[in-house]
């Protein structure tokens, strides 16, 4: 009997969790919070001290970029689009300033305060609060970067399949900065694993975990 009953129990739990995963809003599966998961007092935070709140750190190493270039008031003025780098996009940037892997990795403190400025630019755009919804709507649209970059956003994803109205895949989006030469190794495209976060002054798309605060910046190996 007791069998029988846990077997009932995990078998209705199951099917619990595939009703609450089909009921799901896009806005529900977003990692690190979200829109939907925000709080009022988060929505009412300047962009620098939301970051700095993060329970799981995941933007310590982005803050202290911000205090190291004194750029608090860069990213905290109105009307922006930010695109937030986790700790592992900028461990990326150190490693690459490294001939080999087996050292430590390099000290933000030891990467030019202009090499960070810059790079910080590239993941701002000044003017301007672009939605996922808004980049759908556009498809792709050319913007510039706080430090003059050329970037293309794009809203993607949310196909259906062939005879009917079911949505097959997310709705997201990527940027992509050009290649400026003399200065870029590659185009770089970045993925987003959180949209539309909110901020007093700015919307915010948080990068993937394999993504690059380099963004391509052609870089010098210091041996």
């Amino acid at each position: 009997m007791n069998k029988l009953t846990s077997l009932k129990t995990a078998i209705l739990l199951a099917a619990g969790a595939v009703l609450v995963l089909a009921s799901c809003r896009k806005n529900d599966y977003y990692l690190d919070g979200g829109l939907s998961q925000q709080s009022e007092a988060e929505k009412n935070m300047p962009l620098y001290d939301f970051l700095k709140s993060r329970s799981n750190h995941m933007f310590d190493s982005l803050v202290k970029i911000i205090d190291l270039t004194d750029a608090r008031s860069i990213v905290n003025q109105s009307n922006i689009t930010f695109f937030a780098a986790p700790n592992n996009a900028v461990m990326r940037l150190q490693m690459n300033f490294n001939p080999d892997d087996r050292q430590a990795l390099r000290p933000l403190e030891n990467i030019g305060k202009d090499t960070l400025l810059k790079l910080l630019g590239r993941f701002l755009i000044p003017n301007v609060k672009i939605t996922l919804e808004q980049a759908l709507k556009d498809k792709s649209k050319y913007y510039k970067a706080l430090n003059g970059d050329s970037l293309f956003i794009y809203g993607r994803g949310g196909g259906v399949s062939a005879g009917s109205s079911l949505q097959t895949s997310a709705f997201y989006v990527e940027y992509e900065h050009l290649k400026i030469p003399g200065m870029d190794s590659i185009k770089y495209t970045g993925g987003i694993q959180t949209h539309n976060m909110i901020t007093a002054n700015a919307v915010v798309h948080v990068l993937t975990y394999g993504s690059s605060f380099a963004a391509g910046l052609k870089q010098k190996y210091f041996r």
